[in-house]
């Protein structure tokens, strides 16, 4: 601050005590100049009004003859001029940051649509595969006695096969890109098996626990909505325990309640819970905003929980967190609430 003061009292100084012959824009073009390098060293804007008191104080006591109150009108043009060219100046660096951050993700995006192209493609030609050894398999099953162990044998291959089929299936399903269509759907069977996709990717030392306490549960949405909302939850809590711990999922109702005079609609309740190092009360409250991550530059783009929080809002939800990252208790849950819609699976 002394540095920025030491520039701006010759800039006030020469102003106040300045003639009515003497141009004083040459001396408000310099605060104009200073305000813009003070956004440069990040200086914040309530410095800019404290350096401009200080300022007047030295003057004061520098010249005790000059009547501050006739030169009071001068004294506030370099303060308009220095605030003046600092908000130009913000506003530009921001526009600047932003428009690097959308070219970065826009980048990304582009490398991510790459590498979901070529994922496709493998997986169309890992099904080819897999048909082969479908069919060989139950050929060779044919020739064999029925409950030989050979037969038995080749029955686990097949089972294996259509196992892996059916993951191929559910990751094309996934990546394929289509537009929103909300329709009845059963929540607890889609939250299975985006789980069923999900075990493949995640570390063998990641244990998932799932549990619901209804055995169908009928939301409107697309499926692929739900499918991202529990990838993003759960790949957060992988990361969050850095690869080694236990994932719970939970499906519970949630009890009547009401708002007012009005009756709240019936719930489901979605929870993520992890043992992970838990997140700070400083870092909890930015949790869902755009592009906010903790994560080592290229570990993650920070849109996955505003991803699930704009998904939970367009189906009309709620999404909450709690998280304990200090003690022995240590960990974080989602939990997400979405209306439940009347009747059961038979209706689908």
């Amino acid at each position: 601050m002394k540095q920025s003061l030491d520039r701006y009292f010759p800039i006030l100084e020469q102003v106040a005590v300045a003639g009515i012959d003497v141009d004083v824009e040459v001396f408000l073009a310099d605060a104009f100049e200073l305000g813009r390098s003070l956004v440069d060293r990040s200086v914040p804007p309530d410095e800019i009004t404290n350096i401009h008191h200080q300022a007047i104080q030295r003057l004061a006591q520098l010249h005790p003859q000059l009547g501050l109150a006739q030169v009071a009108g001068r004294l506030t043009q370099p303060l308009m001029e220095m605030s003046m060219a600092y908000g130009l100046a913000f506003r530009e660096q921001l526009e600047r940051r932003y428009e690097t951050m959308v070219n970065e993700r826009l980048e990304q995006s582009r490398k991510l649509e790459a590498v979901g192209t070529l994922a496709a493609g493998i997986a169309h030609d890992f099904n080819n595969i897999l048909g082969s050894i479908v069919g060989f398999a139950e050929m060779t099953a044919d020739d064999l006695p029925p409950g030989s162990a050979s037969n038995q044998n080749i029955q686990q291959i097949l089972a294996a096969s259509f196992r892996a089929r059916d993951l191929v299936a559910r990751m094309l399903s996934f990546a394929r890109q289509r537009p929103v269509k909300s329709i009845r759907v059963d929540f607890v069977a889609e939250v299975r098996d985006a789980l069923a996709l999900l075990r493949a990717s995640l570390p063998p030392s990641v244990m998932l626990i799932v549990d619901s306490a209804l055995p169908v549960a009928v939301v409107w949405a697309d499926p692929i909505q739900i499918q991202q909302i529990i990838m993003n939850l759960c790949i957060n809590a992988a990361d969050a325990m850095s690869g080694s711990g236990t994932i719970s999922i939970r499906i519970d109702p949630v009890p009547t309640a009401s708002a007012g005079n009005e009756a709240m609609p019936p719930r489901i309740c979605l929870s993520v819970s992890d043992d992970g190092s838990g997140i700070p009360p400083e870092t909890l409250a930015r949790v869902f905003d755009p592009f906010f991550t903790t994560k080592a530059p290229g570990k993650g783009s920070g849109l996955g929980l505003s991803v699930v929080y704009g998904i939970v809002t367009q189906l009309k939800g709620v999404i909450e967190v709690d998280s304990r990252s200090s003690g022995t208790n240590r960990g974080t849950e989602f939990r997400v609430l979405l209306p439940l819609q009347e009747g059961n699976q038979t209706d689908l």
